[in-house]
């Protein structure tokens, strides 16, 4: 929204690189119903994309407002003409990205989605608002929009994202056509990595942690000098093997109180992810299938493969695995969670022929 409309100042709008339908990853299943929509005319006015944060839902909302106002087609867009790059650009008045201000989406914010999806399209034929974080609408927004929601004006189509559905408003879901995005598979993402010439077994790694985020794992191997992919995560999976393979508590109780503090803790559920990872991908080689090793390709990371253990060792440390990081969404104390984890993993290490 532009400024100087219906005397207000503009919503904060924010836009973020917006792709075709045919360039998303790892959605067919929402893109395949938006499509059918498209060819049958028959589109709702009100959308809730709820999925994981990462996976393409703003950009399929955008995406959406591209198919429907392609100059070249009216059920997908070319991503080549005028309005399609203009739109891609960010720069279309009739397809725009409404952010909070601040932590809240306001009963201001929510007036001015009103004013426009009471105005007509100014240049082209359907207007998509996109509410991203709908999740952070407050009451009083909430419900501002309700009518909105149910009676947009013809040609206006209304598309609330978010990652967090259940904090919305009953009423809100009530009135908007819910369409599910998923994790990407870790192949899909390796795949799209391929495509975009990254090396395969860094690829890999960055498709685990990725954690079946697109956005994380663009970020995870977007090029630069050195090693982009994994600066911290790889050395404190290490950390922690090296830990609960040695023979005294003193490295256990460092590693955790290391590992656990303030600044390190953002990394810890990537950490566990790639630890759990090479405990999966040890237990597929001890079982005779090395093929399904992910993490074999790298040579630094496939050096911390507990290949030692056997099979229902590798079972038992998985399971402490799962439990610790279960631990840590709870807001279990951080140090205490770890100690725990790798103190189970040194029994089992104690038990390795």
């Amino acid at each position: 929204m532009t400024s100087g409309q219906s005397g207000r100042p503009a919503a904060p709008v924010c836009y973020r690189k917006s792709v075709r339908f045919e360039d998303l990853v790892g959605q067919d299943q929402a893109t395949a119903i938006l499509r059918r929509a498209l060819t049958a005319d028959r589109l709702a006015h009100a959308y809730l994309f709820e999925g994981p944060a990462g996976v393409g839902k703003r950009s399929t909302a955008v995406g959406l407002g591209m198919a429907l106002n392609c100059e070249r087609s009216r059920q997908a867009a070319c991503g080549v003409c005028e309005t399609c790059r203009r739109i891609d650009g960010g720069l279309h008045p009739d397809v725009v990205t409404i952010v909070a201000e601040s932590a809240q989406i306001v009963m201001e914010q929510a007036q001015q989605i009103v004013a426009m999806a009471q105005q007509r399209p100014h240049e082209a034929r359907a207007r998509v608002i996109v509410v991203d974080d709908a999740d952070r609408l407050n009451a009083n927004a909430s419900n501002c929009l309700l009518k909105t929601l149910e009676e947009p004006l013809r040609g206006t189509h209304i598309v609330l994202v978010t990652s967090a559905p259940d904090k919305l408003l009953v009423t809100i879901r009530s009135r908007a056509q819910r369409i599910r995005f998923r994790r990407v598979s870790e192949t899909a993402l390796q795949a799209l990595g391929a495509t975009r010439g990254v090396d395969g077994a860094r690829a890999a790694v960055a498709a685990v942690l990725a954690d079946g985020s697109v956005a994380r794992f663009l970020d995870l191997t977007r090029d630069a000098e050195g090693d982009e992919a994994r600066p911290s995560v790889v050395p404190a999976a290490a950390g922690l093997r090296a830990a609960a393979r040695d023979r005294g508590i003193a490295p256990i109780i460092d590693a955790a109180a290391e590992l656990g503090n303030k600044e390190a803790k953002q990394q810890l559920p990537e950490a566990l992810a790639l630890l759990a990872r090479l405990y999966r991908d040890a237990l597929a080689t001890v079982a005779g299938a090395p093929e399904l090793a992910v993490l074999a390709g790298d040579p630094e990371v496939a050096a911390l493969l507990p290949t030692n253990l056997r099979l229902p060792q590798l079972g038992r440390a998985l399971e402490a695995i799962v439990e610790a990081d279960t631990a840590l969404v709870g807001n279990v104390n951080a140090p205490m969670a770890l100690e725990r984890l790798l103190l189970a993993l040194r029994r089992e290490e104690r038990l390795a022929p």
